[in-house]
């Protein structure tokens, strides 16, 4: 007898890493997730960035400590039941490859950084399965510890997705950094804040809303002093202006009483108050209500819907094909040759990802998105485009790695001698490359399935004798293309034969 199904979700936030457990339970209304157990650490990631946006020690300390801690938990979970994501520190954080690779052993997950609008998405996703299941427009914000996402939708459908780089523990860090609270520096604080949700703003209330929503810490710690200090239901302007003079008075978060305030928001209060207050004003709220599911929540909903089949990144390939009018049915042929020479190399080495096989799948579907922007280089636009582009569902690592493929589908391969390490990778170059060579003529005439083999890092490529005197060009070009792969030397050897 097998026990609930189990799903977890990791958030490595700027402020604090938290882990969520959620069972999978099938309902009349179709699949929830409920709540099973929860770990939280205050690791207040963003305040060892220093000025050249590089994580310190201790701070790098903390977080492989908690994670090592929330491993002890996840030990019993398989990789496919287990995602952790990255905010905004990490986003940022110029040396954020050499911590993930310690955390990542800390914890013995893989971390995926997200874009910030990536991040918006999947608190929306959260926020919307824990909210009425109303007609209204939405307003949901969250504040985080590096950054501030604001999302409008309706039901589970995101209208807007921004995300702007200031959150509580970069303000208190640049503001009050010593703790100090005055009239002065809270006044800057909010309007530097004001300042970076200048751009969001405009947009935001000319689609208006019909009720606003907090979710996260800072919406939690504010909403609580509202109601047991002030006996209000809800978050208001009038609470705000109240908590920032009481604040303002006592000087100190650490002097400060308020009935609500716990004393691990206190090394942030005066940041999240500031930005909170500096929410209100630019996107004009007067009241905003609480809501505790947010970026774990969605991604455990998102994990979900991976398993079912209902995956945001095919939506995402979707609308980009439409995007930049690339050939659907051209794509595909690529795709499905690339996906079948990579099937048989992956035959017997358990290094070869079923992920990577999916990455490979998208990428030779979008590999052509650069030729909307010039057919001259057209390789380059498209990795610019698969690395720089919002992709919802994509991860930051996911994206690069698709840039890499897309770089390297044609022209020469020593470019990307500095890009690339993992041999895997290289594989799915050389299937794009190989899937490219033989779709040339791009009218969809049957192509013979080539036989490639890899075994101990020598690749051989078969074809019929009989297809390859039919067709000089293509023959002459796989020919030339087995040099260039011996001459950069990734693969021991790699040979074409016709047979």
């Amino acid at each position: 007898m097998t026990g609930p199904r189990l799903l977890a979700a990791v958030d490595l936030g700027s402020n604090s890493f938290r882990l969520l457990i959620g069972r999978v339970e099938t309902t009349d209304f179709g699949m929830q997730i409920l709540p099973l157990d929860t770990l939280k650490e205050s690791v207040r990631l963003a305040a060892g960035l220093d000025g050249e946006n590089m994580l310190d020690a201790a701070a790098r300390q903390r977080g492989v400590d908690a994670l090592y801690r929330f491993g002890e938990r996840l030990r019993s979970f398989s990789p496919d039941t287990v995602r952790v994501v990255a905010t905004n520190t990490l986003r940022v954080a110029r040396n954020a490859a050499h911590f993930l690779a310690s955390a990542e052993a800390a914890l013995g997950f893989p971390i995926d950084v997200i874009a910030g609008r990536e991040e918006a998405r999947l608190i929306y996703m959260g926020a919307a399965h824990a909210l009425p299941a109303d007609a209204a427009h939405r307003l949901i914000v969250d504040i985080g510890g590096g950054s501030t996402e604001c999302m409008l939708g309706e039901g589970y459908t995101p209208a807007l997705l921004e995300s702007a780089p200031v959150g509580c523990v970069s303000l208190s860090e640049r503001f009050f950094p010593g703790g100090e609270v005055d009239a002065r520096n809270f006044e800057q604080a909010r309007f530097a804040a004001r300042d970076t949700l200048a751009p969001i703003g405009a947009a935001y209330r000319e689609h208006g809303w019909g009720y606003a929503v907090g979710t996260s810490g800072t919406a939690k710690a504010l909403t609580q002093i509202a109601q047991l200090a002030f006996g209000l239901p809800v978050l208001n302007r009038d609470a705000l202006d109240r908590m920032a003079r009481l604040l303002q008075k006592a000087g100190h978060a650490d002097r400060l009483k308020l009935d609500g305030l716990r004393a691990d928001r206190r090394p942030v209060f005066a940041g999240g108050l500031a930005l909170m207050s500096a929410v209100f004003d630019e996107l004009e709220v007067d009241e905003m209500r609480y809501c505790a599911a947010a970026l774990r929540e969605g991604v455990l909903y998102d994990l979900l819907g991976r398993d079912a089949g209902a995956d945001m990144r095919e939506i995402t390939v979707a609308q980009m094909r439409s995007r930049y009018a690339v050939s659907e049915s051209h794509g595909r042929r690529v795709a499905a040759t690339a996906l079948a020479l990579y099937d048989q190399a992956a035959r017997g080495v358990a290094e070869l990802l079923h992920e990577h096989r999916e990455l490979l799948r998208w990428t030779a579907e979008l590999a052509e998105t650069g030729r909307t922007i010039s057919h001259e280089n057209f390789h380059r636009h498209s990795a610019y485009v698969l690395r720089n582009a919002d992709m919802p569902g994509f991860t930051r690592a996911e994206q690069t790695l698709m840039s890499h493929i897309a770089l390297g589908q044609v022209g020469g391969l020593r470019k990307l001698r500095e890009l690339v390490a993992d041999e895997r990778v290289w594989l799915m170059i050389l299937c794009l490359r190989l899937a490219s060579i033989l779709h040339r003529r791009r009218d969809g005439a049957h192509v013979p399935l080539p036989a490639l083999f890899l075994k101990r890092r020598r690749v051989r490529l078969e074809l019929p004798r009989v297809w390859a005197l039919e067709h000089p060009l293509s023959d002459a070009t796989l020919t030339a293309e087995a040099a260039a792969w011996n001459e950069i030397g990734v693969f021991e050897h790699v040979s074409y034969e016709r047979i």
